[in-house]
């Protein structure tokens, strides 16, 4: 009885280092039963359409969202564009469509308002940008590239590494098309070197003193 039993334990124990060895040694192909590899093949073919298809949405979505945009611009947007692409040497088409493309759009329309923001600000400089066909690279990261970009902000989240343009409310009165020449004051000072303290006091003493001595 014990020979028997030692005999099936023998068996036993090779068939499992049998089974250990073709996992190890083979591929897994070879291993897996056919349905699994199909089934797992058929879920990442189906995760790279569907973040196609997300990414298609995403660009329409986009696209709508910046007609609409477009469609509000009237007589007021027109004169912020105007001075932006006078000041920072870009073409009215330029900055109209980085306006439309901001996230912060609606900050324009509060500018506007009565009693609205008291000021509007805009940065102009190198962002990192990333490729619409960037690869991953080994890290994780992707590949991204310093570009200018102008951008609306509030002045406390980004850094200021390039040129500021600022639009500046003289009142509390509803900004029209009419009146927007008179009630907002434009102003620009750059910090393309690092420095802001600089920027701004070149800013002072060119433009804002001057300006000022002349209306005593």
């Amino acid at each position: 009885t014990e020979n028997k039993y030692r005999g099936c334990g023998g068996n036993l124990k090779t068939r499992s280092t049998e089974l250990g060895s073709a996992v190890t040694g083979s591929s897994l192909t070879a291993v897996l039963p056919a349905s699994i590899l199909i089934l797992k093949e058929t879920t990442v073919k189906k995760s790279i359409v569907l973040s196609s298809e997300s990414r298609k949405e995403l660009a329409k979505q986009a696209k709508v969202t910046k007609e609409e945009r477009r469609a509000q611009i009237d007589g007021r947007h027109k004169y912020l564009i105007s001075r932006l692409a006078d000041g920072i040497d870009l073409s009215e088409q330029q900055v109209e469509d980085a306006i439309i493309s901001d996230d912060k759009f609606q900050l324009i329309g509060q500018f506007f308002g009565p009693n609205g923001l008291k000021k509007l600000l805009f940065f102009y400089q190198d962002v990192l940008q990333q490729k619409s066909n960037a690869s991953l690279m080994s890290d994780g990261s992707t590949n991204s590239l310093p570009q200018k970009k102008l951008f609306i902000t509030m002045g406390s989240t980004e850094d200021f590494t390039g040129t500021c343009a600022f639009f500046l409310r003289t009142s509390d009165e509803v900004i029209t098309a009419s009146n927007v020449s008179q009630e907002v004051n434009f102003g620009m000072f750059d910090c393309t070197n690092g420095n802001i303290l600089q920027g701004l006091e070149s800013f002072l003493s060119q433009i804002m003193i001057p300006a000022l001595k002349s209306q005593q």
